[in-house]
Formats: structure tokens, C-alpha cells, sequence
């Protein structure tokens, strides 16, 4: 399943979880089981959405703008508690590229 006009690498926020997945090209997002409603965020800070039509299935949904910074740090602040990440009031992104390093990081810990 592709998104349209994806720079990756990329993350994935899920919707059921609250998790973040780096997905360092395309093809890997073949290798999840995504839900509707997970968040595909780019490292150019496009946004795209897990939507499904009828009769189309599931399909990656391009939304307006770029992500939220402010609520992209509070996400990836409460996924970093999670894993037991320390120092996560000083944990704090200034791009969507930054973020996808971030995601790319916390998964090698």
C-alpha cells in the first residue's frame, strides 16, 4: 500500500497503540498491520492517514499542511516514558526529519 508524494524515511504513529515505527523505505509498510486511523509522518512533515473506502480497502490519505510540532513532541515524549527513556521533559523535535531520527534512535535502545 503506497502513499502518494512519501519522503522517507519516514514514521508511522499508530492509532491503537500510541507507538511510533520507523519504516526506512517505501516497501516496509507492506511488512505491518496497520489500522485505520495510524499516521503516516514523513521527513518532510507531510501527514498521511490510514483511511478506507468502500469497495478500495485501506489507503494512505494525504492530509492538508504539515504536522503539529507541539503535539508531535507530547506524542514522542509519552512513546520515549514508555520505553523507559530518562530526561524526557528535555526531549523535544524541531522538524519531522529530527523526529524520524528520534523514532530511528529509540528503536535501536
Amino acid at each position: 500500500m503506497a502513499a502518494e508524494r512519501c519522503r522517507f524515511p519516514a514514521i508511522v504513529h499508530c492509532a491503537d497503540t500510541h507507538d511510533f515505527i520507523y519504516i526506512q523505505h517505501e516497501p516496509e509498510l507492506d511488512e505491518h498491520h496497520w489500522h485505520t486511523g495510524d499516521r503516516l509522518i514523513d521527513s518532510a512533515g507531510r501527514v498521511h492517514v490510514l483511511s478506507q473506502s468502500e469497495g478500495e480497502g485501506l489507503y494512505w490519505r494525504r492530509l492538508p499542511g504539515l504536522v503539529c510540532l507541539p503535539e508531535l513532541n507530547a506524542s514522542l515524549r509519552a512513546f520515549a516514558a514508555g520505553l523507559g527513556i530518562c530526561c524526557i521533559p528535555k526531549l523535544t523535535v524541531r522538524s519531522a526529519e529530527e523526529a524520524v531520527a528520534l523514532v530511528a534512535w529509540l528503536e535501536m535502545q
